[in-house]
């Protein structure tokens, strides 16, 4: 099981490939074989899963129901924007045009890697410092209401 940690700061070189930190690497499961599953985040950033982390998005995936208009929507949504991709030699994964377009990232520039337990997350660190201005909750007041006793159980 995948256990990311950590804030790390990189760029995407002009072939579109991005370096992971060694930290995050290392922290894949060996099963994944460095075989990765890039997508579309929400909040405008990119997910990185581990192969064997993705395959179990792909489980939940699979349980949603097609006669419902939102599942569908869901799926058509987020599949279609998902790509496997390996790291080579030197540690870097190749990100798609539209990935980077999503993630408002450009070559050349710097990138925040975010690592979220199960995945990494890739972000532009201008858009990265907008979402967390945006929210206007503290993390202290997050914390608080979602580990209360009257908050629903996280969901697995």
């Amino acid at each position: 099981m995948a256990s990311f940690k950590g804030t790390y700061t990189s760029t995407i070189d002009p072939k579109r490939r991005l370096k992971l930190p060694k930290k995050l690497r290392d922290a894949s499961p060996p099963s994944s074989n460095e075989n990765f599953v890039l997508t579309a985040g929400f909040d405008g950033c990119i997910f990185i899963y581990p192969k064997e982390e993705w395959e179990k998005q792909e489980k939940k995936l699979r349980d949603l129901k097609v006669d419902l208009e939102e599942h569908r929507f869901y799926e058509r949504e987020f599949i279609p924007k998902s790509e496997d991709v390996r790291i080579d030699r030197a540690g870097r994964l190749t990100v798609s045009q539209k990935l980077l377009e999503h993630a408002q990232l450009k070559p050349k520039e710097d990138v925040l890697i975010l690592g979220i337990l199960s995945r990494i997350e890739v972000w532009n660190p201008g858009v990265f410092q907008r979402y967390r201005e945006h929210f206007a909750q503290s993390y202290e007041q997050v914390a608080q209401k979602i580990f209360s006793p009257e908050s629903p159980s996280p969901k697995k």
